[in-house]
């Protein structure tokens, strides 16, 4: 696997500041096979009335990574294609190489990047996209507070969030959501998240507790982003 090397208030990468109703007379006189049926409808309609999807996935987004070093790479260019909505064929050694000359890894030993490289990797390489994207990493305290800022980014802006995952050693995109409202309109819990993970399945849906999103644990970037990143959730949000 490629490795990366590690924020309530999220710490930013450039700024380090850290009832039902009563069944009507019509319904009760049915046969009890149409009364369920009729039920299962109206219950299906209330949920769909309060319920939110926004998955940005199509089948030609999905990128595989390379390489065991790659999974940054790869997961970048599963987002540029998201963002443009075609195979925008970028190529990963090439998105890699900017990311390590950009990132907070000793240069001389690093395999993959880390989530600052991976940040300004999404960013640049967004120019190529109908729609250029300020991306920063941001970690997080709970897992649920850094799943609310990624779901309520992917409704605002429509474009996709990564996600740092296995402890700091691989990279997935989170391609959308559903969520009890809209992110947009006021308080919401995310139900399912969908996944694209460069390095095995293009498309899967996971619940929100289930989603891999965990702690970062590597200690191999500079002291300041180890401290920053340590112990922390941190996934890779467009700003705009």
């Amino acid at each position: 696997m490629p490795t990366f090397r590690r924020l309530a208030t999220p710490v930013r990468e450039e700024w380090m500041s850290d009832p039902l109703r009563r069944p009507s007379r019509r319904l009760l006189a049915l046969s009890p096979v149409f009364a369920a049926w009729f039920a299962m409808l109206a219950a299906s309609s209330a949920i769909g009335a309060t319920t939110y999807t926004r998955d940005l996935y199509f089948t030609g987004a999905y990128e595989r990574q390379v390489d065991n070093r790659t999974c940054t790479a790869g997961a970048t260019a599963i987002m540029e294609n998201l963002i443009a909505r075609r195979d925008l064929n970028l190529p990963q050694m090439t998105i890699l190489r900017y990311e390590q000359t950009r990132d907070a890894l000793n240069d001389s030993v690093q395999r993959g990047s880390d989530p600052l490289g991976w940040s300004r990797a999404a960013t640049y390489f967004s120019r190529y996209t109908p729609h250029p994207t300020s991306y920063r990493w941001e970690a997080y305290s709970t897992k649920a507070a850094a799943l609310v800022r990624a779901a309520t980014q992917i409704a605002v802006t429509s474009k996709p969030v990564g996600l740092v995952i296995q402890h700091g050693q691989h990279a997935v995109v989170l391609t959308g959501i559903v969520a009890t409202a809209d992110p947009r309109s006021g308080p919401f819990t995310m139900q399912y998240g969908y996944v694209s993970d460069p390095f095995g399945y293009s498309h899967v849906r996971y619940t929100a507790t289930a989603l891999p999103l965990d702690t970062y644990l590597e200690t191999d970037a500079t002291a300041t982003y180890d401290s920053a990143w340590y112990g922390k959730y941190v996934i890779i949000v467009p700003q705009d």
